[in-house]
């Protein structure tokens, strides 16, 4: 497993605007390039409006010709029809660039979850992030902030027009930027704890989702209610603040923009009057003078979801770097049948003492070997470790020769058979789970299923191997997870099997069943290693693995049953046989 350094998200610095603009611009550079190329013709037909309006006052009223009214609005027409093909470009620009920049993170994101970089893992928070992001580049928003780019183009053609609407210009763009500036810094806060507070609500949610039946059964809905509502009441308060704070700074903004377009059709008046602009010239100034500040506007008014979606882009980029990338690999060759720890130590995430110090072993093919122990002694974090889930403290696993750990689990995954503790399947048809999500090996599919006993019991289901799991599925029981993790996991004759008590939630006759598929599967050289205390499947092991005090203690099947069994008939030899 990649040793890429795991880093609290919490604690990372907020990013600011202009990195956010320049890591978004760097990431997609030629679609960035051709935006910008695209917002300059846009804002160059910007100016058709206010073109038009002084000829036709400076010139066409004055001399009447009609004719030059038709080609003019025609002309104007046809410019004005460019303009709605080139912004419409520009948009779907914008919306691919988004894309690119998301198929970036996407990888990674899944990346960083295979990896376990996170105690908890942050997948669902990584695409709520990219979820923001996608929204936001599909709103056009981003638009104007290269539109904002060209505000100083129109406040040039204000000086043409006269240097007094220039400075008229400049002081209401200064204005409006100060407004925006303050707005930021007075809101940020609020937004982001609005953020966290809104997120904490909704894991909080999902947490107690599973927990249904044990909740109603204790009757705890009303406890929980009540600490999810004063969390989601927090969350409220927190967008409410917010919203306050962005609501008046918009109102301000646009009152803002209204009184300079009064104060610079009166300043252009005067000029009109003392002759030193045209009547044509007063209304061009205006419709320049809104065609200048409206990018600061909509930013201002679009502000909070920029926030946030800077805020998502500062998360993305802090966790998701370039590191995360997955690498060029070369698949390897079925491996032998060869188990080996070497000096293994595990250790549970974010703590550095280790619930199993360091051992060595070396398991052949047709091992089967029982890990025991206390509860909280390290057995199912053993068992997540030597299946490469996670990363050992210290030592190595190798099968076949090579260390699982620096093996790509796309790769590795096909030699390997594990069944969780707690079994959970993935949304989607029972086939497609039992195949691991891959095509064209129905055959697998069917091996598997009878092989584990699942196969009487899925053909019962409503759609049999096309009965849907997850949401918009069924609901399936315990024992009917355990039963299709277990044909999952037998499914494509793995070299090694890791079940964590395999005959859990399965009564007398199919428990049976499986041991029977366990031992048939290791006489046919598979290596099987199994948390359990099911001492009918542990008859069937070769060796016992129990894990006492953070020590691996080694001894043969027969030894231990015969521990126990004296252990059970003779209570004062109970601590012996643990």
């Amino acid at each position: 497993m990649s040793k890429v350094a795991t880093r609290d998200v919490s604690t990372a610095k907020p990013i600011s605007t202009a990195n956010w603009i320049i890591g978004f611009v760097s990431r997609a550079r030629g679609y960035a390039v051709r935006i910008l190329a695209f917002s300059l013709a846009v804002n160059l037909l910007l100016l058709v409006s206010p073109l038009y309006m002084l000829q036709v006052y400076d010139r066409i009223l004055t001399s009447g010709s009609m004719d030059t009214l038709i080609w003019l609005s025609l002309i104007s027409v046809f410019l004005l029809g460019v303009y709605s093909a080139a912004e419409a470009g520009r948009r779907r620009l914008l919306a691919l660039a988004g894309e690119h920049v998301e198929k970036t993170f996407e990888r990674r994101l899944f990346r960083r979850f295979e990896l376990g970089l996170d105690q908890h893992s942050g997948l669902p928070a990584d695409i709520i992030n990219l979820t923001r992001l996608q929204s936001l580049t599909q709103s056009g928003v981003p638009l104007s902030l290269f539109d904002l780019a060209f505000t100083p183009l129109f406040i040039g053609l204000l000086y043409l027009l006269n240097p007094l609407l220039g400075h008229v210009g400049v002081g209401g763009a200064v204005v409006v930027l100060i407004v925006a500036i303050v707005s930021e810094r007075s809101t940020r806060g609020a937004t982001r704890n609005a953020a966290s507070a809104n997120a904490a609500a909704q894991n909080f949610a999902q947490g107690i989702t599973r927990q249904r039946s044990a909740i109603v059964a204790m009757g705890l809905t009303p406890a929980l209610y009540e600490k999810w509502s004063a969390t989601r009441t927090a969350a409220t308060q927190e967008a409410l603040s917010a919203s306050k704070g962005e609501g008046t700074f918009s109102a301000v903004s646009r009152s803002l923009r209204q009184i300079l377009q009064i104060f610079i059709l009166g300043v252009g008046a005067a000029l009109a009057l003392s002759q030193q602009i045209s009547p044509g010239g007063i209304v061009a100034g205006s419709v320049i003078m809104s065609r200048a500040l409206a990018p600061i506007d909509q930013i201002v008014g679009a502000w909070r979801t920029l926030v946030m979606a800077r805020t998502a882009w500062g998360e993305l980029t802090d966790r998701l770097d370039d590191g995360l990338d997955a690498q060029p690999f070369t698949p390897m060759p079925r491996p032998a049948p060869e188990l080996v720890f070497d000096r293994v130590a595990i250790g549970a995430l974010g703590t550095d003492v280790p619930l199993v110090r360091p051992f060595s072993y070396q398991a052949e093919a047709g091992t089967m070997i029982a890990v025991t122990g206390a509860n909280g002694s390290g057995k199912t974090t053993l068992l997540q470790t030597i299946a490469g889930a996670w990363p050992c403290m210290d030592g190595r696993v190798l099968l076949g020769g090579r260390d699982i750990h620096d093996w790509p689990s796309e790769d590795r995954g096909q030699y390997v058979g594990y069944v969780p503790q707690d079994v959970e399947l993935t949304p989607g048809t029972v086939a497609e789970n039992i195949s691991r999500f891959q095509a064209d090996c129905l055959e697998q599919v069917f091996e598997a299923a009878r092989a584990t006993g699942a196969h009487d019991l899925i053909v019962k289901l409503p759609n049999g191997y096309d009965t849907l799991i997850g949401p918009g599925g069924i609901h399936l029981s315990a024992g009917q997870r355990q039963l299709i993790g277990l044909a999952r996991a037998f499914f494509g004759s793995p070299v090694f099997l890791l079940l964590d008590e395999p005959t859990a939630n399965l009564d007398a006759e199919t428990a049976s069943h499986v041991i029977d598929a366990i031992t048939k599967r290791a006489s046919e050289g598979t290596i099987v290693i199994a948390s359990t205390h099911d001492i009918t499947l542990i008859e069937k092991m070769t060796l016992i693995l129990i894990i006492r005090n953070g020590s691996v203690l080694s001894q043969p099947a027969a030894d231990f049953i015969a521990r126990t069994r004296a252990a059970t008939e003779q209570p004062q030899l109970a601590e012996v046989a643990k």
